[in-house]
């Protein structure tokens, strides 16, 4: 038996070739624990920790019967009783079954690129990264550093591949992808992608972060101003450049 789990994205669970229906997680709590273990070491957790993660404020007796009743209806949607087991003070997935987790897939082949700094095999690693960790979930505080810490993984697979468009797309105050798109559009003579490139980066520093761009990025954009082969610099371009040193 096969298990596949996909946190990347969006959540969704498939059993064998059955790919089980989102609005079959009617219980919150059964969900919540199913994506817990998938993100678990060994995909196991002691009985205390589901307590204190899922309900910290009730008696032990009261927490108990509802990790019960969490692994109860989790049983009922995966349609396998041997998938989750709750067995004396640990609660374990799939444990004698074959188990795939897109977040550990992703991770696997991101160290594997990092490791060689292979161009073509952080393009791969960096298509397995669908999207945010659970963005569903947003708010749920147990999932932050898991989402951080594989964000910042996927930024440096798009980074050491040096694939710089989806790099600027997932955090766009980053200043060395941004530098390489404006080099790249200066030595294609597209003098106004680079101005456009500089004044979007600037907006975006000063609202995010309260800061303004690097000396590398000014003098690009000041490249851009004085190429004298295309229409020379607007007013309002020199004042924005002057007014990025300042």
């Amino acid at each position: 038996m096969r298990l596949s789990i996909q946190l990347l994205g969006q959540f969704c669970v498939t059993v064998d070739e059955r790919v089980i229906p989102a609005d079959a997680w009617r219980r919150e709590r059964a969900a919540a624990l199913v994506k817990r273990l998938a993100l678990a070491p060994g995909h196991r957790l002691h009985r205390e920790q589901a307590l204190d993660l899922f309900w910290p404020d009730l008696e032990p007796e009261a927490a108990g019967a509802n990790l019960r009743k969490a692994v109860h209806f989790a049983r009922r949607v995966l349609g396998e009783h041997d998938l989750l087991e709750l067995s004396g003070e640990v609660v374990a997935l799939a444990a004698a079954a074959e188990l795939a987790v897109d977040t550990e897939t992703f991770e696997a082949a991101a160290k594997s690129a990092l490791t060689s700094q292979d161009p073509q095999a952080c393009e791969r690693a960096a298509a397995l990264y669908a999207g945010e960790l659970l963005p569903d979930d947003r708010f749920v505080e147990w999932l932050d550093a898991p989402r951080d810490q594989l964000r910042d993984r996927y930024a440096q697979v798009l980074k050491a591949g040096k694939l710089w468009q989806q790099l600027v797309a997932l955090d766009p105050t980053d200043e060395t992808a941004q530098c390489a798109l404006m080099q790249a559009a200066l030595d294609a003579g597209n003098r106004g992608e680079v101005i456009k490139l500089f004044q979007r980066l600037r907006e975006r520093l000063r609202v995010d972060l309260g800061v303004g761009p690097q000396a590398a990025s000014i003098a690009l954009y000041e490249q851009a101003l004085a190429n004298v082969e295309t229409a020379p610099a607007s007013l309002v371009d020199r004042v924005r450049a002057s007014l990025a040193w300042g």
